[in-house]
């Protein structure tokens, strides 16, 4: 038996309890997580903080920076009035554009940028339209998931996936062939918040008004636009998209997100006083937090028990389609609780030489798990996407979860589907 693996995963089940009852604030949770894998020896101390000086850290920090600094500008505000015209300043209208702007994006640039990039200007379209600034929230975070599967390089953790496979001698799927599931699922999830979904979401507005004013920069209700600023801004942040989006070795997504967030203060689009505000240091302390538990999960084995408990379940000669379901179902629950690429990393070694020996076709296992992998609706710590809303929503874990497990049994019907259809079993 294996005491870590089991240690471990009573520590996380403490933490959901935490996580579910809201008792302590998220960020504690997750730094306390951490610190007693730490403590205890399943972790290695400098495991606890290699995160806080890692990528996700540094994008996520840039980003928010660059985001912003659109309201800075004027920007957001500007963009708030365009699309509110052609959209109406209806509840669904703005929720459409806000899905179908973040499933686009999200296509070709990093979903946490695109959350970064987008909230202040659903922020603004919201406040403009007296309408929830957090019901707006939700379906914004969920699509700049949703929208990874709708081309290969859409999500760290499809390109993870693919890398894997492709190291076992096995041809993966195409740049937009993983888009036959991504995008029926995109439609399924835009049919499903503007009716269940819509429901589902936080009554009334539950945003935080202080932190709003201060991340808008809006002492009254008139937002200064600066002509030259913004141009230098919108530059900016349309330059960081582009190279987000062609991702080039030389220059990692952080790197990018990084050199935008200085230019954007070395032309006076932000001061330094403002890019500090705009951090919201919970949120990162979230993300660290979780990202040491991901490594307790992988080292301590934690995530491999549960997978051979799945395993153990399924016997010698499973059902193929009941192979796929239970594929679906355990990444869709180990992205909500580790970070989708710590979730490929774990889980692709493992369910793809089973795939082959079964008979099972390996390229349906990998699409199944690129888009499980991109369904971390239940938790606000399953992704960055999701802990960014949290500050600016007021958001729960109920907030999250409610309309949460719906979408993701959507998604999961859909792949069930879908998968077999394109890529028989």
């Amino acid at each position: 038996m294996n005491i870590e693996a089991i240690i471990t995963l009573i520590v996380l089940v403490i933490m959901v309890f935490f996580f579910v009852t809201e008792k302590l604030p998220l960020a504690l949770v997750s730094m306390s997580g951490a610190v007693l894998l730490a403590t205890v020896g399943i972790l290695d101390k400098k495991d606890v903080f290699i995160s806080f000086g890692g990528s996700t850290i540094v994008l996520l920090a840039s980003m928010m920076i660059i985001g912003s600094a659109l309201f800075h500008t004027g920007i957001a505000e500007k963009l708030s009035i365009w699309i509110t015209k052609l959209t109406g300043t209806s509840e669904n209208g703005i929720m459409i554009a806000v899905v179908l702007v973040s499933l686009l994006l999200s296509s070709i640039a990093s979903g946490l940028g695109v959350v970064a990039m987008m909230l202040p200007i659903v922020m603004a379209m919201s406040m403009k339209a007296k309408i929830s600034v957090s019901r707006q929230l939700i379906p914004l975070s969920f699509a700049a998931s949703i929208g990874g599967n709708l081309t290969l390089a859409g999500a760290a953790s499809n390109i993870s996936t693919a890398g894997l496979i492709e190291d076992m001698g096995i041809e993966f799927v195409s740049f937009f062939e993983i888009g036959k599931v991504g995008l029926p699922i995109s439609i399924l999830f835009l049919i499903y918040f503007l009716t269940i979904g819509k429901k589902l979401l936080t009554k009334g507005d539950s945003s935080d008004p202080q932190y709003i004013k201060e991340y808008t920069n809006k002492s009254d209700d008139h937002q200064t636009y600066s002509p030259i600023k913004a141009i230098i801004a919108g530059v900016i942040l349309v330059a960081v998209l582009i190279a987000m989006a062609v991702d080039h070795d030389s220059f990692p997504m952080y790197f990018v997100a990084a050199i935008g967030a200085v230019l954007l203060l070395l032309t006076g689009c932000m001061s330094e006083k403002d890019a500090i505000k705009a951090v919201d240091w919970p949120t990162l302390f979230i993300v660290g937090g979780m990202s040491a538990v991901s490594i307790a999960m992988t080292e301590s084995g934690a995530g491999a028990m549960i997978a051979d408990g799945v395993i153990y379940i399924l016997g010698e000669n499973p059902n193929k389609l009941l192979f796929l379901f239970f594929v679906l179902l355990l990444t869709m629950l180990l992205t909500n609780m580790m970070m989708n690429t710590s979730t490929v990393l774990l889980v692709t070694p493992l369910f793809i030489p089973i795939a082959v020996s079964l008979g099972v076709n390996p390229v349906a296992t990998g699409i199944a798990i690129c888009v499980a992998a991109s369904a971390p609706f239940l938790t606000p710590v399953g992704s960055g996407t999701n802990t960014l809303i949290i500050k600016p929503g007021n958001l729960t874990f109920r907030d999250f979860f409610v309309p949460g497990i719906g979408l993701s049994i959507v998604v999961l019907i859909g792949c069930m589907i879908l998968i077999p259809l394109f890529w028989p079993l």
